[in-house]
C-alpha cells in the first residue's frame, strides 16, 4: 500500500465526488503549483472533485509545496519512493481514485475555470466516451492563459493524457497503463490502442481548455532533450513489439524513407561536432530563435533515429525497415 498524505480539504465521501483528477509529476514544483492553484478556480463545486498528485520520486520541493498549499478542494498527495514512469504513477492514481470519472492532467497544464465542469458533462451525456480538451502550448509562465490557440495546437490523438477524461471502469477493463513503459514516451498511445477495442467514442470538449507550459528553448537544455528523444526511441520499440502494426510503424517512424532521410540530414556527423555547438551558441547569443529551434529539432530527431536503429535487434524482422 502506497502511503498517502491528505492536504487541502478533509477527505470527502465517495458519493460527493463527480471527478477524480490524476496528476503524475516529477521535479516540476513551480509549474505544478500553478496547475494546482488554477484548479482552485473551477466552476465545478470544490466539494465534488478530488485532485490526486502522484509524485514519481521527485527530488525538488514538491512535497513541501503541496503540504503548504491552501486549496478549496480535496488534494491527495501520494509520494513514491522509486521511479515508476508516468504510466506507473497514473496507475497508482487510478487505484486511489474515488470518482467514476477520471481526468488526467500533466503537471505543467494550466486549466480554464470551466475545465472540470465541461469534462464531467461529457460523461453524463454518454458513459462510453473519451473527452479531449484543447491543449494550447505556451511559454508564458506568469500568464499562460493569455496565449491564444494556434493551428499547431490541434491534435487528432485518440487518447492523450495531457488533457483527457474517461470512466475508471474502462481503464480497469483494459488493464490500465502498461508498466513496461518506464521511460519517456508512448505509454498513453499504447493504452489508447487497447481502449479502441471497447469502441469508446473520442469527443472534443472545447470548453475544457488547458495551457501546456514549456520553458523557452535554451541551449543548456540540449543534453536533456537529446536524452529524452533516446528514451522515446526505446519506448517506441516497446510500443511496436506490443502492437506490430502498420499504424504504429508509421507513428514511431519505423520506415526506410525516414531512416534514409535521417542519414542525409546528418551527413558527416555534423550533429555531434564541437563546431556545431559553437554555431548554436552564436545563434542563441544573436537571438536567432527560429534557426536555433530548427537545428535543435534536427539534432534531437537524429538522436531518436540513431537510438531506434540501435535498439532493434539485428535478427528481428523489423530490421528490414531500417535502411
Amino acid at each position: 500500500m502506497v502511503p498517502e498524505v491528505h492536504v487541502g480539504r478533509p477527505k470527502a465521501e465517495r458519493e460527493r465526488y463527480v471527478v477524480s483528477v490524476i496528476i503524475p509529476t516529477y521535479n516540476r514544483c513551480p509549474i505544478l503549483q500553478k496547475c494546482l492553484e488554477h484548479l482552485a478556480d473551477q466552476t465545478l463545486d470544490p466539494d465534488t472533485f478530488e485532485v490526486i498528485v502522484v509524485d514519481d520520486a521527485s527530488t525538488d520541493d514538491t512535497a513541501r509545496m503541496i503540504k503548504e498549499l491552501a486549496v478549496p478542494y480535496t488534494l491527495r498527495y501520494i509520494p513514491l519512493s522509486e521511479r515508476t514512469g508516468p504510466g506507473g504513477a497514473r496507475n497508482v492514481g487510478i487505484e486511489a481514485a474515488q470518482a467514476d470519472v477520471i481526468v488526467f492532467l500533466d503537471s505543467d497544464l494550466i486549466t480554464a475555470p470551466q475545465f472540470l465542469a465541461a469534462h464531467a458533462a461529457v460523461h453524463r451525456e454518454d458513459p462510453k466516451r473519451i473527452g479531449h480538451g484543447p491543449i494550447i502550448y505556451t511559454t508564458n509562465f506568469e500568464n499562460p492563459t493569455a496565449t491564444p490557440m494556434k493551428l499547431t495546437d490541434i491534435s487528432r490523438a485518440y487518447f492523450c493524457t495531457c488533457n483527457v477524461s474517461i470512466r475508471k471502469e474502462h481503464l480497469v477493463q483494459v488493464g490500465m497503463f502498461d508498466t513496461d513503459f518506464k521511460e519517456y514516451g508512448w505509454e498513453d498511445l499504447e493504452l489508447g490502442r487497447r481502449l479502441r477495442r471497447l469502441e469508446l467514442t473520442a469527443v472534443p470538449v472545447p470548453e475544457a481548455k488547458g495551457w501546456h507550459f514549456k520553458y523557452p528553448l535554451r541551449l543548456e537544455q540540449l543534453p536533456r532533450l537529446i536524452e529524452q528523444e533516446r528514451q522515446r526511441a526505446r519506448t517506441a520499440w516497446i510500443y511496436y513489439q506490443k502492437h506490430p502494426e502498420a499504424g504504429v510503424r508509421a507513428s514511431i517512424e519505423l520506415m526506410p524513407f525516414i531512416f534514409r532521410l535521417d542519414k542525409l540530414l546528418s551527413l558527416r556527423g555534423w550533429t555531434d561536432k564541437p563546431s556545431t555547438l559553437a554555431y548554436l551558441q552564436r545563434l542563441e547569443q544573436a537571438g536567432k530563435r527560429g534557426r536555433l529551434r530548427f537545428l535543435v529539432r534536427l539534432i534531437t530527431h537524429h538522436a531518436y533515429m540513431e537510438e531506434l536503429r540501435r535498439v532493434i535487434p539485428h535478427d528481428h524482422q523489423a530490421r528490414k525497415y531500417v535502411r
